[in-house]
């Protein structure tokens, strides 16, 4: 065997473990794209979780202009309160 088939067995050799490594390999393209899945992923649970913050940042601002407004609110929508003399009238949707 010559010098010149030896040399080109060796590359193919080396651009077949080039792209084993490529494919397969730590830092393949299939671990790129699972990484980049996760990403989009906890990006969505970023911007879940900033809304949620913002919320609770209002409530927070609420609490601190009208503290005494702020609970009746919270009151009346969560627990279903009502003042002395008020009437509450309940629809339903059917739809629901």
């Amino acid at each position: 065997m010559n010098k010149s088939k030896v040399f080109i067995i060796g590359l193919v050799v080396l651009l077949a473990l080039l792209q084993i490594k490529l494919w397969f390999g730590e830092g393949s393209l299939e671990e790129r794209a699972s990484l980049m899945r996760e990403i989009e992923s906890q990006e969505q649970v970023n911007d879940r979780l900033e809304a949620r913050n913002e919320v609770v940042e209002r409530e927070i601002e609420e609490f601190r202009e009208d503290p005494e407004a702020a609970i009746e609110e919270r009151a009346r929508e969560e627990l279903g309160l009502i003042k002395e003399g008020e009437t509450l009238y309940l629809f339903i949707d059917e739809d629901e």
